[in-house]
């Protein structure tokens, strides 16, 4: 990993045996009761020592009977097989099970959780945890702190199917947001992002109309201030966004 993609890893307790390693890339380990589970396990094989190391001062790993992949990309899979070796967990994922609309629930003595599909964002293979007795809400990349969540072309099709995992995610109102990468939030942000992406879908499109270069549209349409703070947006993430959407109006693909 390049040295401008390192971040230290903290261990971050939500609630009593539940924790949360985030840095570049999150997951998290959740004592259910009787059993334990994991949310995601990230991007490198070399980080196995130390996250056993770090579970184990939570709880027993082999507790550990779940590995919930939010979705399949090899940043968020890639200690899959230690956890299958050391504990003899089930890989649940888009790819390994079907997971009902309604969602799938691990059902604890002391916690329960619901995995979600919310397929077509992201990836095709996109899942979202909540678990209800802490407020704490998994996204994976369905979130990325200021990043238009797709990994295709932005389109009407595509805007409407962020738009309304948006609305289911802010529906549960979490106290705690987990995104796949960056540092935990809550509700407010992922509310605050959907503003950011109507207001810059409206402005870029009144900007084409109104006959202005892309150049000129670039450099008029500044982060907003008060997201300044967030992680690493005003690095590259707004002139991302901002460029998908200037493509996306430019060829008459969205009019949202």
């Amino acid at each position: 990993m390049s040295p401008e993609l390192t971040e230290t890893a903290k261990i971050i307790t939500v609630a009593d045996g539940f924790c949360v390693r985030q840095a570049v890339d999150n997951m998290a380990w959740i004592d259910m009761g009787d059993y334990a589970i994991v949310v995601d396990a990230l991007e490198g094989q070399e980080l196995e020592a130390d996250v056993f190391d770090a579970i184990a001062s939570t709880f027993d790993p082999k507790r550990i009977s779940y590995v919930l992949n939010t979705h399949t990309h090899s940043d968020h899979t890639a200690l899959n097989p230690a956890f299958g070796r050391r504990c003899g967990a089930e890989i649940v994922n888009l790819h390994t099970h079907h997971i009902p609309r309604d969602g799938r629930w691990f059902e604890g003595t002391q916690r329960r959780a619901v995995m979600l599909p919310m397929g077509g964002v992201h990836s095709g293979h996109d899942c979202i945890v909540w678990v209800p007795s802490d407020k704490a809400l998994f996204t994976g990349d369905l979130f990325g702190w200021g990043l238009i969540p797709l990994a295709g072309p932005l389109r009407d099709d595509a805007a409407r199917r962020v738009l309304d995992a948006y609305a289911l995610m802010i529906e549960f109102d979490p106290h705690v947001v987990i995104p796949g990468h960056g540092p935990l939030c809550s509700s407010g942000e992922l509310k605050r992002w959907v503003e950011y992406f109507n207001h810059l879908c409206h402005q870029v499109r009144d900007a084409v109309l109104s006959g202005k270069t892309d150049a000129q549209i670039i450099e008029q349409t500044a982060p907003p201030q008060d997201m300044a703070h967030w992680w690493r947006f005003v690095q590259w993430k707004h002139e991302d966004s901002l460029n998908k959407v200037l493509e996306a109006v430019r060829c008459g693909a969205l009019s949202i």
